[in-house]
């Protein structure tokens, strides 16, 4: 069987009410998704997945390695009416939403770096990528949430192991990638998302808080403490000088 029959079996089989569009290889998922939004009158979620990106996308213009067959690479394409417009708080639930996957089906406990990444042995996991699509009077019409998930021992470069990990290193456990899109869809278009339940998870698992951290802006990068996450998944850091900042955006780093 194909891997796209295979996708769309596993998603039937949970019932996820969705559109799936596959690519065996494609430049990036989200640039995909946010071409189909400008054109797109239909408001339903969409799905995008591909067996291979040719220029898979992190924060702030990276590059996201994407073994071919070796890991998860998708979009979820959502309006704001159906998950809200804020983008922060949008990749903070998908990170939740991963974790959520990963550990039914492997019983692995990812930790969270602030705001989208997951980390398993103190290595990247995967990457989270949420971009909006705004119209013509500045407000958000569509959000694309792209996920970069390393699942097979070929998910990424020899020479990148000593800061990046997989599922199966993590745990030891091959994953099924079909499988494990069906459960991450379920949670990301699950229609009774309890903010407070992903709040508290999300800080559950997140490995910043308390520690010394560089935050990295455009102008420039400083030493602070990260202090604590806010209900709206802002990121309260202390500069050395006592100063306390909000961050809804940016790159914050730490030795792991």
């Amino acid at each position: 069987m194909n891997m796209k029959n295979k996708y769309t079996e596993a998603l039937e089989a949970r019932g996820v009410d969705a559109e799936l569009i596959y690519y065996d290889i494609t430049d990036s998922t989200n640039t995909r998704a946010r071409e189909l939004a400008r054109g797109r009158s239909e408001r339903g979620p969409v799905i995008l997945v591909a067996e291979e990106q040719s220029a898979g996308r992190g924060r702030r213009g990276r590059s996201f390695f994407s073994g071919r067959g070796a890991g998860l690479y998708v979009s979820f394409l959502l309006y704001p009416e159906d998950r809200g417009a804020d983008v922060t708080s949008m990749t903070a639930f998908a990170a939740v939403a991963l974790r959520r996957a990963i550990a039914r089906l492997t019983g692995l406990r990812a930790d969270i770096k602030w705001v989208n990444d997951l980390y398993a042995d103190g290595k990247k996991l995967a990457g989270i990528l949420a971009e909006g699509e705004m119209g013509a009077d500045g407000k958000m019409t569509a959000l694309a949430v792209g996920m970069g998930i390393n699942i097979y021992k070929t998910a990424y470069p020899e020479e990148i192991s000593d800061i990046a990990t997989s599922i199966e290193n993590a745990c030891g456990k091959r994953v099924d990638r079909a499988e494990l899109l069906a459960e991450l869809a379920l949670e990301m278009l699950r229609a009774d998302r309890s903010e407070s339940a992903v709040l508290e998870e999300y800080r559950e698992a997140s490995f910043l808080i308390g520690r010394e951290v560089t935050v990295h802006t455009a102008s420039g990068s400083y030493p602070a403490r990260a202090v604590e996450l806010s209900p709206d998944f802002s990121l309260i850091v202390e500069r050395e000088d006592g100063e306390r900042l909000r961050l809804f955006t940016g790159e914050v780093s730490v030795k792991i």
